[in-house]
């Protein structure tokens, strides 16, 4: 959760109201080397969604979050090309504020029905997250 802190900041710090929450926000995931999330996304592919003596659920949920980190990085990358979405400009502080709520709803949504025991329905995610936890039990990918 430290990105999307990162882009509640600037909104934040407008408000006194909210001054002190910033220096809750962690800030480790920014000190990590950038080749970091490629490898533990590959590493937790690979140990946990694919490996067969895990619950599918379980499976279903790694991957599920695996595809919501990526999500929230191709949406970093693509808005950065959109010159009035700048992090500490106007516009782009209630932007990133928005990308930010967003992701946050809908992560503590999938861990809500992570603890309930039932598949989340995210529209694209989820049937993607679903078809990478079957490909290891057997079923042929699609031509």
């Amino acid at each position: 959760m430290s990105e999307p802190g990162n882009y509640l900041g600037p909104l934040l710090k407008k408000f006194k109201l909210f001054e002190y929450v910033i220096f809750y926000i962690p800030g480790a995931v920014n000190r990590l080397p950038i080749w970091f999330p490629i490898s533990y996304n590959y590493l937790a592919i690979m140990v946990v969604v694919k490996n067969k003596d895990f619950p599918l659920i379980f499976r279903f949920h790694v991957m599920t979050a695996m595809l919501l980190v990526t999500a929230l990085q191709i949406v970093s990358v693509a808005s950065n090309f959109f010159p009035l979405i700048h992090v500490n400009g106007t516009l782009g502080m209630y932007y990133w504020a928005a990308v930010a709520l967003t992701y946050i709803i809908i992560t503590m949504h999938s861990i809500r029905c992570a603890l309930l025991g039932t598949f989340s329905n995210i529209p694209v995610i989820s049937v993607s997250a679903f078809l990478h936890s079957l490909f290891s039990l057997g079923f042929q990918r699609p031509f």
